[in-house]
């Protein structure tokens, strides 16, 4: 055989075949398959060979390649923004909503909300109310926030309309009573904390009715009823009761340096605590 020849047939034996549908340089024909590899692969599509459950699936009978299979998925995911692993499923009417609130960034319980620094039992009931809506931590936070601004903006209008009350009906009681105001106002803080047990007292000033005109005026009255003298504040008269300032002062000194009676006002669970409390309370009173 001459070289020319034998260049000739070792070129045709080795020599790539474009192969086509795979365009990499291949063999005409492969001893494995038997069959010739130009020949592109089968994409038909027959959802009777799915596993069940997916062979009837509707949605499916509709393709007959899997070229349009894949084309109408990818068109889907486009769609649909995420891939569908990715979906939340709505509950129907009625289904517990827990799954979805959880996806969401819910917190496991109640308790593992941060909301702030405030103590857990000021938040007990907000808390739990979130959990039960569904709310994240961020969402609870701020619906908290905006909850307590809420409230500090309106206890401070309420606080301001209050201050400006008072002082409307002090001006208002000053011009009734004029050059009297100063002693009918002793009148009635003497004659109110010659009766006045400790709750009421604590009342009066949590409320602000000790600085109501008609409550002033109520018990002024009463103070001159009671009054054994008619006398201005400071005055060493006695004064309802008989006891001016300074004899006040020298019975609570007196009696603060009982042991007994001191240990009966200190100790809240004394038998005798609350008369204790009240006879200081008066005293109190008296020495203004």
């Amino acid at each position: 055989m001459s070289e020319e020849a034998v260049a000739t047939s070792t070129t045709s034996e080795s020599a790539p075949v474009d192969g086509g549908y795979g365009s990499e340089a291949v063999s005409p024909s492969s001893i494995i398959s038997g069959g010739d590899v130009n020949t592109p692969p089968d994409l038909s599509f027959n959802p009777q060979y799915l596993p069940d459950g997916l062979a009837q699936e509707p949605s499916l009978q509709n393709f007959d390649s899997v070229d349009k299979l894949a084309k109408s998925y990818t068109h889907l995911v486009k769609k649909m923004g995420v891939p569908a692993e990715q979906l939340l499923r709505l509950p129907e009417a009625g289904e517990p909503m827990d799954d979805v609130y959880n996806a969401l960034g819910r917190p496991e319980s109640h308790e593992h909300y941060d909301i702030g620094e405030y103590a857990p039992e000021t938040t007990e009931d907000f808390r739990q109310l979130a959990h039960n809506l569904g709310l994240n931590n961020d969402q609870a936070s701020v619906l908290f926030d905006a909850y307590i601004n809420s409230v500090a903006g309106q206890q401070e209008q309420e606080q301001e309309a209050f201050d400006q009350f008072e002082v409307e009906n002090t001006q208002a009681l000053q011009k009734e009573w004029g050059g009297s105001f100063d002693k009918n106002v002793e009148l009635a803080r003497r004659a109110f904390m010659n009766f006045a047990t400790p709750e009421a007292v604590e009342i009066m000033e949590q409320t602000g009715l000790g600085n109501h005109p008609e409550i002033l005026k109520v018990f002024s009255r009463v103070g001159e009823l009671l009054q054994e003298d008619s006398v201005l504040p400071g005055s060493s008269t006695p004064i309802l009761g008989g006891m001016n300032p300074a004899q006040a002062q020298e019975t609570f000194n007196s009696k603060m340096a009982d042991p007994e009676f001191r240990n009966a006002y200190l100790d809240g669970y004394h038998p005798n605590h609350a008369q204790a409390v009240q006879e200081i309370t008066k005293l109190h009173g008296f020495m203004g």
